[in-house]
Order: C-alpha cells, then structure tokens, then sequence
C-alpha cells in the first residue's frame, strides 16, 4: 500500500470544514458521513486503501475530549477583551494548530478542547501586559501519559502571542528527559532544532504551517542546558526582538547559572520581561521538603528566586500526581496557604482524550481492559526480589519475564500484520532501580532474545515443522492463550516473525546512558526492549509502549503511578498491550487510581460550589490518602505529625489485626459485651445475611472502638499516641451530634453450618470465610494485600430502598462517587460493621484460631471542619512513613546527582 499521509491531511482538512460546527463542539460526525465522503473523493483508491483510510478518520473523528474543571482566586478575565479588540497576533498558536489538525497529529475534537482549555489557563496566568499582574502561582492536573507536553505547547505559544516575552520550562531531573522536551518544544514552539554553533538551521515541519517564518530564541539546545557561554547569551534579555525560551532541567547548577545571568540582566532592579515559568512533573524536586519553617531545599530555593526577580510572571505546575503541591507544608495550615509554591490563584484538572489508555481503564474493577492487560506474576521471588542490594546476583530471568518478552514479539509481528511495523515499538522492563542489577538484566534479555531471533530464522519458515523448535511451540501457546482473538492466525505470525523479532534491540536506559532515539528512526520505527529503573520511572516517554514487566519495591503512591509508563495512546493495538506486575502492586494501583480520581472529582464539585484552591488545599489535606502519599519525604526523621483528618463518606475498614490469639480473643469479648448491651436486633432489618440494631448510641461503639484492638500498622485505627487513633479523635469530635447515633449489622453467610461461638444472644449463624490473608510485619492483613475486611455490598447494609436507588444514581452519574463511598453519600446515620469470619489455618505463621473480628465504619458526610491535632508519632508508624521515604530519597539522590 502506497503512503497515505497526503491523502490524509486532505480529507482531514476537508471533513474538519465541512463538520466545523460538530468539531468545535466535540460531537461525532454523522454515521457513514467519512465513508461518503472518501468514496467520492478525487483520489483513485484501491479497496484496501479506501479502507484504511476510512478507519484513521473515523479514529480520529470519533475521539472527543471533555475540558476538566477548575477552582480559581482572585481571577480578573483579561484574554477575551484582548482577543476582540484583536491586538494578539496568535501567530505561533495559529501556525501549531494547523500542524495539529493538517498533520493529522491529534484528532480535531481534541484540538478544540485544547484551544478552549489552553485560553482557560493562560486567562487565568493573567495578562502580561498589565502591570499589576504581579506573580500568578496555578497548577494544572493531568494523567500520566495523557499529553500534558501538548498542553504546556499550546500554552507557551499562546503566551508567546500574547506578550509573555521570558519562558522558562523545568523538564524533570535527568538530561534524557530534559533534551527530550526540548526536542518536542522544538518541533511545536521553536520551529527548528535548537543547535549551538550550527553551520546551517535545520528547520521542522511545523515551518511548513506558516507563510511567514519567525522563530523565538532559545537559550538551550538539544545537546546543552544552560551555559553562560551559550550562543545568544552575549547580549540582553531585551535585545530579542522575539520571545526566549530555556528548557532546564531540575538541577541545582544550571538553574543557578540561569538565575545569575538573569540577575545581570536586571542591573538590580526587576525584571519588565514578563516571564512564564512551565514547571513540568511539578511534585518531583519542586516541592519544599527542608525541615526548618524557614529553610528551603536547594531546588525550590532557586526557583523561588528566578521567580522574584520579575515584576510580573506566572508559575504554572504541570503533574499528574498532585498531592505533594497541594500539601505543601506538613506543620501548619497558615504555612501551607502561604507556601511558596502553592497553587493560590487556580487549579485546572484536565480530562484525557477518549482514546487515552489510563489507569482507570486498566486498574479500576470495572476497567475495559483490566482482564486483558494488567497480568499478575509471582514467581519473580528469589530470581528479582521486591528488595534487594546492588549486589545481588541475577543468574536467570523469571520465567514470567522469559513470557513477556515473547508476548512482546508476538504483539510487534500482529502490529507488522496490522501495517504498524514501522512504528515505534517498545517493550519496557522497570525490575531495579541499581545499575548493576539493570546490566545483568540486560546480558540475561540479550541472550534469550537472540534464541527467539535464532529460532525465527531457522525455523518459522516450515510450516507445522516449526512446532518442532521450543522457542516456537513456546510462542504458539503464548499466541492462543493472548492474541487468538487479535484477528490474524498464528500462521499469518509465522509469516512476518523474522521481520518482527529481527529489528529489536535490548537497550539499558539509566543514569550511565543508554539513548532512545525514537527520533532518529522515525521512518522505519525503534524497536527496544529498554531496561532501566529511575530513568524509566517518571516524564520519559516510550513510544510505542507494547508490554511493560515491572517489579518495584514502593509504596508510595505518587512513585508508582509514574512508574507506569504504559499509559498514553494505543492507536489499533491497545487490545496488544500488556503488563505484568505483582499482585501487590495491582492492588496499589488500584488504590490510587480511585484516589486521584477522587481529587479530580472533587475540583468539579468545588467549582460548581465557587470555592478557590485554598479550600480545596485544605480539603486535600484532610484526606487519608493525602497522609499517606505525601508524607514520606516530609517526615523522615519526625517526631510529631500535626493532622486535620476527614474520614467524611467513606468505608473505613480494619483490615489489620495483631496476630496475636489473646488479643483476637479480648476483642471477640469486647464485640461479645457490646451485643449483649445493644439489645434485641431490629427485626424488619435482619435478614439470612445479616443482624442488624437501629439507633445505637454513639457513645457505646466509640466505647467498644477505644477497648478493640487494630495493630499499630494500620494508618487510621492503630493506637498512634497517648491512647487514640486519627478516627476515635474524628468520632469523639463528632459524638454529640453527627454520630450520635448508629446502625450496627454483623454480616454472615446464609447457608451453611452454624457456629459453634455465639455471638448474638439466641441467634447463632454460619461465619464468612477470609482465607487469603497474609502475616506482615506489623499483623495479620485480612484480605492479603488489599485494603479489605468487607464484602462488596456490605456498605449497603440498612439502607432503605430510596437510599440504595439514590446510591445507584450516584455511581451512574458523571463524575460521581464509586463503590461503598457512593452509598455512604446516602446515610443519615453512620453504619459499625462487626466482622466475624474464619481464616486459613493451614497457615503456620497465623496464629489466629478460631472466629477473628474486625470492625469497620461506614460514614455520612460530615458538616464539620476537621480539627488539627498534634500527635508524638509512635515508632511504628514513623517506620512506616520512613522506610518508603528512605528508599524514595536514595533515588531522587541519585538522579539529582546527575549533570
């Protein structure tokens, strides 16, 4: 089949015109309008490439997006009145949205959010020719993966345009990652490659969008960051006729290089060359994590600097995980609010496109590719331990790695099938964060990669004789058991195996080098498996990203979720793609997935209630989640952690118990004395599933939560200092009003043999089962690595019909709550749940025998602002908080370390 990609840009330019009303408004075309529309076209087409045309526009024309929300402060709108009195030149945006649209590089809907969502933040930047703009500190929200380099692009043309004349952009902490924006910024903003000293200017085709070629300085190249000696940096910062951009990367030495050259260019006084700073990845490196009120850590210092040396300017913070900029400052709220880089004036939370590959497609339960994708693997053990030392030794790969790396050439020869195989196509493998380990890793790959390209060449040209081989029986079972639906054969497989496995390199990518030149093999694809650990963990992009094996020790939740490369755009072969991962990890990601869409949530519903990024701050602050995910590199050597905790329309569950039997047995007398003191069960409520009292007084199940043991490695319910848990401080603070009064259920199986333990008083009833909890330092996890004691429905115990429909229509609405938060959101009175189950004896490290309990709470919403307290952090929680943070810390060392 011939190229295409003329054809393309005509039909999209020509169906964009005739579709311009439903394009703007992110609407679907007609059904069989493209069709229509490309049969009668003036090109003669063969059936095949009529097809594959249609498909590429129907794929691009039916992708919408939807333009996020947002809370702002001390907000004036200035970019309408200018647009309309038309003294903006929206050169540099104009000429990138017709490379966006006639280039066919994103699909047209998309570009239409992007403009409207793009005016949004720059408004909200303020208007740089006004000098009373002053210093303007935003944040913009996006999904790993989703294209948040798109937006900042459009952003710093359209700043361009209208007047800021400084840009300075932090891309991430390694040089990989910093010359790789520069590349993009290159080809959407500078409009050729940004080279020193070149003997000719290489111009890009976004050049080729525009009659007219002008182009703004820039002050690092592909190859260099800042230097004083930089071409360019002879004259003054006013000199330039057109906007300056520098892209630096978060290190100490060249943002201190480019705060003194902008200091000279001052002569001591501020600077009237309205500035925008881009801080990309913004919780990484940015955040202030010194341990005195009044000391600074290096990298937040100096962009605190850069920043004051302007009269005017705006900081924008681009990250996907933006929990550490909203929780700014651990000790106090007042310090938070005025923090430095909090974003005071205004949040964006940006929706994806519909084509993007996320966590909540891949990791939430009701996930479309969930069962597909995201793969399980345990037999990593003592081959790739979580945790382990640089010296490890690394003598054969798992066999679960030895199975991805064949899916992976199964998954390039399905997209050679698909006309794909001169795309990139990357295969990513994230088991350590040490060198060495990568390197030995590296030598195991190498080796084994080279069998199955030995095989492909011997061998898959004979038919059924092929079976013969190993390497290709191994490959024709991987094929039926994940690609039998793929629409090929695995004889079609055969066919293309050798161009497919032929072309791939293993490639180590990490601190000591290892390029991926995606670049410079844009016309027949780079095809890698690439190694690594911290390189591969946050802003690099993989293009092409087809199977990812990933084994990390971390627990943090704002680390893990950009360790997950995998997420972006799957144009045709998301169905391919694969990850395998631990068990624990999955659990994790599906952990943070619902807590960061939670936040998203939340600044949709602070917006329609007009409050402003401080209420939102301290709304954050008050999350459990937020304790958890950003407290690691704040509190490493604390003492003392001052909390203003909301457990506010949530199911809080006792997953954690002490693995200890005469604690196990204290605690069933507790349940014991509380039951019999509770009285008769409510009759109408209790049912063959469960036993259920009305209107129990607060008073007697804070009594029963204060005698009930949990084991101090659970966050809310364990016993933190002097007697109290972060919940029973929550509920005393509400027992005169909000929960003073409570409905209390014991769920239980209905069919099966009683228990012999009676619980209730002349009721006895056949206890659950929880056999797959694990013994961990800290107890005895009841539902292994998930955060669970309850059954799915058991939230939904004691509600009434109206209540329980009102609960559905919350999960079915947009943007509304999920799962046992959805029917929380519906109380009136808040629900105790006495869990009473048996557990695996088999296993010999439980010791638990016998009915164990656990307890857990289902909440109204509150109308109460949380109450800070101070609380002396017991050892066990501070080991809690310390042991992610150390890891964490050696790896961002190490990468700042770097040039």
């Amino acid at each position: 089949m011939e190229n295409l990609d003329s054809e393309l840009a005509y039909y999209i330019r020509k169906l964009g015109q005739k579709y311009s009303t439903e394009v703007s408004q992110g609407k679907s075309l007609p059904d069989g309008a493209i069709a229509t529309f490309v049969s009668a076209g003036p090109f003669p087409l063969s059936q095949d490439e009529l097809e594959w045309l249609i498909r590429e526009l129907e794929q691009s024309f039916t992708t919408s997006q939807k333009r996020g929300a947002s809370v702002t402060s001390d907000f004036r709108p200035w970019l309408r009145e200018r647009k309309e009195s038309g003294d903006i030149d929206f050169y540099y945006w104009n000429r990138l949205r017709r490379y966006y649209l006639e280039g066919n590089v994103i699909p047209p809907q998309v570009v239409a959010t992007l403009d409207t969502v793009t005016d949004e933040i720059l408004d909200f930047s303020g208007d740089p020719l006004d000098p009373g703009t002053g210093l303007r500190r935003g944040m913009v929200m996006g999904h790993v993966q989703s294209g948040k380099t798109t937006n900042y692009s459009a952003l710093i043309c359209k700043a361009a345009d209208a007047g800021y004349r400084t840009i300075i952009l932090l891309a991430g902490i390694t040089n990989s990652l910093r010359s790789q924006t520069q590349e993009r910024l290159d080809e959407t903003f500078i409009g050729k490659k940004s080279v020193f000293h070149a003997l000719a200017q290489e111009p890009l085709p976004i050049q080729t969008y525009s009659t007219v070629k002008r182009f703004p300085a820039y002050g690092t190249s592909r190859d260099r960051d800042f230097t004083r000696d930089a071409a360019g940096m002879f004259f003054s910062l006013a000199a330039h006729s057109e906007p300056i951009i520098f892209i630096s990367k978060k290190n100490q030495a060249p943002l201190i290089r480019l705060k003194d050259w902008l200091i000279e260019q001052g002569h001591g006084a501020p600077l009237a060359s309205p500035l925008l700073l881009i801080d990309d990845e913004a919780d990484n490196a940015s955040i202030n994590t010194a341990k005195g009120p009044a000391a600074t850590t290096a990298i937040n210092g100096v962009i605190r600097e850069i920043l004051a040396l302007f009269e005017r300017g705006s900081y924008v913070g681009y990250t996907a995980t933006p929990f550490a900029n909203i929780f700014i400052d651990p000790d106090t709220e007042d310090a938070m609010l005025r923090s430095d880089l909090f974003p005071k004036h205004f949040i964006k939370a940006l929706d994806p496109p519909s084509n993007y590959v996320g966590a909540s497609r891949v990791f939430a339960p009701d996930g479309d590719l969930r069962q597909t994708m995201a793969i399980v693997i345990d037999d990593y053990g003592t081959l790739l331990p979580l945790a382990h030392k640089s010296d490890h030794p690394v003598t054969a790969l798992p066999e679960s790695l030895l199975t991805a790396i064949r899916v992976f050439v199964l998954s390039r020869a399905i997209r050679v099938l698909r006309r794909q195989g001169d795309g990139h196509c990357s295969m990513m493998i994230n088991v350590s964060r040490f060198n060495s380990i990568q390197e030995r890793v590296f030598g195991l790959v190498y080796a084994y990669l080279n069998k199955l390209k030995d095989a492909a060449a011997v061998s898959s040209g004979l038919g059924e004789k092929s079976l013969a081989d190993p390497a290709i029986a191994l490959l024709k079972a991987d094929f039926e058991r994940e690609f039998a639906s793929a629409g090929t054969t695995f004889t079609d497989v055969l066919g293309v195996l050798n161009e497919a496995v032929g072309s791939i390199i293993p490639l180590t990518v990490n601190m000591k080098g290892g390029l991926l030149e995606y670049g410079r093999n844009k016309a027949k694809g780079l095809h890698v498996i690439a190694i690594g650990g911290l390189a591969l963990s946050r802003g690099l992009t993989l293009e092409g990203l087809t199977v990812s094996y990933i084994l990390r020790n971390t627990a943090a939740s704002d680390t893990l979720m950009q360790m997950a490369r995998w997420f972006g755009y799957r144009p045709d072969y998301a169905d391919l793609c694969r990850v395998y991962l631990p068990q624990i990890s999955l659990d994790h990601y599906e952990e943070i997935n619902e807590a960061i869409e939670e936040l998203r949530d939340e600044v949709g519903r602070m917006q329609a209630l007009g409050l402003t990024p401080e209420h939102f701050g301290l709304k954050v602050r008050q999350s459990p989640t937020a304790i958890r995910i950003t407290a690691a590199n704040k509190m490493r050597s604390a003492t003392q952690m001052t909390v203003a905790q909301d457990y506010s329309v949530r199911h809080l569950e006792g997953y954690i118990l002490p693995n200890d039997p005469r604690i196990n047995a204290a605690n069933l007398e507790e349940v014991k004395r509380f039951v019999r003191e509770a009285g008769e069960p409510s009759v109408a409520l209790t049912n063959d599933s469960s036993v259920v009292w009305r209107g129990v007084k607060g008073a007697k199940v804070l009594a029963l939560l204060k005698g009930f043991s949990f084991s101090p490695a659970h966050g809310d319910l364990g016993l933190i200092s002097g007697g109290s848990s972060l919940f029973i401080d929550y509920f005393a603070d509400r027992l005169q009003d909000e929960l003073a009064d409570w409905d209390v259920a014991i769920p239980h199986l209905k069919s099966g043999n009683p228990s012999a333990e009676v619980i209730v008083p002349d009721n006895s009833f056949p206890l659950r089962r929880r056999l797959k909890g694990t013994v961990v330092d800290g107890g005895f996890r009841v539902t292994g690595s998930k955060n669970r004691v309850a059954d799915p429905t058991d939230a939904q115990i004691a509600l009434t019909d109206e209540q329980l429909y009102s609960g559905q229509a919350e999960i079915a609405r947009d943007k509304g709550l999920r799962g046992d938060k959805a029917y929380c959101l519906q109380r009136t009175r808040p629900l105790l749940l006495i869990h009473i189950f048996t557990t695996d004896e088999t296993n010999a490290q439980l010791k638990l025998r016998g009915p164990v309990v656990s307890l857990s709470f289902c909440l109204p919403a509150t109308h109460r602002e949380a109450v800070a307290r101070t609380y002396q952090v017991n050892a066990v929680y501070r080991k809690q908080i310390q042991t992610e943070a150390d890891s964490e810390a050696e790896d961002d060392e190490a990468m700042l370390e770097e040039g």
